[in-house]
């Protein structure tokens, strides 16, 4: 049952509640009128009787005086209205009741034994209640006195009031009807008033309830509806500023994680995945990521317990993914009452930062090794010399070896300082114009030498012979690198080949040889620090193995590119390629 039917129905009933007791009251009082009136008469017609009080009396002579002399003064008049005589003695009766004149004796003075009044009087003792009693389907009240042998019994019907009652009680039905009536036209008219706005409210916080904040609720007046109105818009406005906030935010974190270098990837308590981002995919080289929580420890191996996440997780471990190294970082992350609520995973690719650490340790260890062998031929040739060496050419011999590998550690020395300006940014390059043929001509001079000792045939193409931009002696330096590890790692009688050509405003200087080759697997990392090929062959034909890495720094800050093509047992070129203009004086 709606509000609106409850309420009509209520203020039918109030009315109904209201209408029948008025009526019942109203009945009431008027039979009371009617008996009070009926009493008085009587007790007016007593005061107006001549007899003595201790005479006996005659009951004829008591009837014909009520007929003709008494009966006006005791009200007695119409149909409705009688009187009776009886002897309390002989029982004797006289009536002018209409019943007793149509029935016999016997059976009216027997219906007057049902009447409390009668019996008390005829009793001597009257008690005259105002009772109403019904005989042969008339409703009547009765009243007696008792005058010492004689009771006299009147009876007043209620036929006589009774076509005032019906009357009444017509006029009363009809203000029912009329007031139910009005009563529903009221209660809808009310209940309409009251229950719109609510529908309209109702509506309105469903629609809120649905996501959609755009419709507010009109305000008719300041009562209580309009402020319950008003705070509902209140509240949809602020839930919009809020959810505008929140989506506002969630685009955000979601940008951040979709961009983020590290993958993110979280499970709820029931190990089902909530998120993860594209970097996730592209760590764990996945097409997809259709993983539990549980199957996602068993695929990487990982010591946790799934069945029971604390609030307080926290482990790292490490990954290796095909050639990539990764470190996964798994938390739990709480609800406000500071229960595990998920699980969140971050992987943070390692790989360059452990190939730079396992550089470093390599460089450390390599630095060390490369100190270390000259100092050893330096303390042991000198504390050979200390302990004394007679022959001549032999201590001769000692000196120069010792000479040797000062000279060594000096040039490793020198090429680590020249590494480390360049690492932090002190190379300074002072550029300038110059032709490229002096440039090829003297570092071909400078390596003549050691090319004659190993027979090896020097042959330069200098199919550009125009000025370019550069650093001369840095230039000069990484040209001469190239030249002496061609030589280096190529057999007796071989080829070596200088050629340098401009294309799209470039320079290109390409030394070739036909000796040993390189692997595929090396070629990658010969331009690393003390990185070595062939490491026992390296030793012996000496160098610091920092030659081509010197060689790519010094390239790179003349913003060019060094690159490596090599067959095994076929031979290597490096190209470099500057650009032939340059800013003069660039760092």
């Amino acid at each position: 049952m709606s509000l609106q039917t409850k309420m009509v129905f209520y203020i039918s009933i109030i009315a109904i509640c209201m209408i029948i007791p008025i009526g019942v009251l109203m009945n009431n009082n008027v039979e009371q009128y009617h008996y009070n009136q009926f009493v008085r008469n009587i007790e007016n017609g007593v005061n107006m009787l001549s007899y003595n009080e201790n005479e006996e009396l005659d009951i004829y002579t008591v009837y014909t005086d009520m007929r003709d002399l008494y009966a006006p003064s005791f009200g007695i008049y119409g149909s409705n209205k009688s009187y009776t005589i009886v002897d309390r003695y002989s029982n004797e009766i006289y009536s002018n009741d209409s019943v007793f004149l149509s029935s016999t004796d016997s059976s009216f003075i027997n219906e007057l034994f049902l009447s409390a009044n009668f019996m008390s009087s005829m009793a001597g003792s009257p008690i005259n209640s105002d009772a109403t009693l019904n005989v042969r389907g008339r409703t009547f009240y009765d009243y007696a006195i008792t005058m010492s042998n004689i009771v006299v019994y009147f009876r007043y019907y209620k036929a006589d009031w009774q076509d005032m009652v019906t009357e009444f009680n017509e006029t009363l039905l009809s203000a029912l009807l009329f007031a139910i009536i009005i009563a529903f036209i009221v209660g809808y008219l009310l209940s309409t008033a009251i229950t719109k706005p609510i529908k309209d409210m109702t509506i309105r916080t469903k629609a809120i309830a649905a996501g959609d904040f755009g419709k507010t609720l009109d305000i008719k007046a300041d009562d209580e509806i309009g402020q319950l109105s008003s705070s509902i818009n209140n509240m949809s406005y602020s839930l919009q500023n809020m959810l505008d906030e929140i989506s506002s935010e969630k685009n955000k974190m979601e940008i951040i994680l979709d961009n983020i270098e590290g993958g993110v990837i979280a499970f709820n308590l029931k190990g089902e995945m909530i998120h993860n981002n594209p970097a996730a995919y592209i760590m764990l080289n996945r097409a997809d990521l259709d993983f539990t929580f549980e199957t996602f420890v068993k695929e990487y191996n990982l010591d946790i317990d799934v069945s029971d996440i604390p609030a307080d997780l926290y482990k790292e471990s490490m990954l290796n993914i095909d050639d990539e190294t990764l470190t996964i970082s798994i938390a739990s992350f709480k609800d406000s009452l500071g229960n595990a609520e998920g699980v969140i995973i971050l992987l943070r690719n390692i790989t360059k930062q452990f190939k730079l650490d396992q550089m470093r340790k390599e460089f450390v260890a390599n630095v060390s090794h490369e100190l270390k062998t000259p100092l050893t031929s330096i303390k042991s040739f000198t504390e050979t010399l200390m302990a004394g060496v007679d022959d001549e050419e032999t201590r001769n011999h000692f000196l120069e070896v010792i000479n040797s590998e000062s000279d060594r550690m000096n040039n490793l020395v020198q090429d680590l300082l020249q590494l480390s300006s360049m690492d932090m940014g002190r190379m300074v390059l002072k550029i300038s114009h110059h032709n490229v043929s002096s440039l090829i001509t003297d570092a071909m001079r400078a390596v003549e030498a050691e090319a004659n000792h190993k027979h090896h045939t020097l042959v330069s193409d200098i199919q550009y012979k125009g000025i370019a931009y550069f650093d001369y002696d840095r230039m000069l330096q990484c040209t001469i690198n190239l030249l002496v590890n061609a030589i280096k790692y190529t057999d007796e009688y071989g080829k070596i080949e200088i050629l340098t050509y401009e294309q799209e405003g470039y320079l290109f200087i390409s030394v070739r040889d036909n000796g040993i080759g390189i692997s595929k697997k090396d070629q990658e990392r010969i331009f690393e620090r003390f990185y070595r090929v062939d490491k026992a062959r390296t030793r012996i034909m000496g160098g610091t193995g920092l030659g081509l890495a010197i060689s790519s720094e010094i390239v790179k800050a003349h913003n060019g590119q060094i690159e490596v093509n090599s067959k095994v047992n076929q031979g290597t070129t490096i190209t470099i390629k500057i650009p032939l203009t340059q800013k003069e004086d660039e760092q």
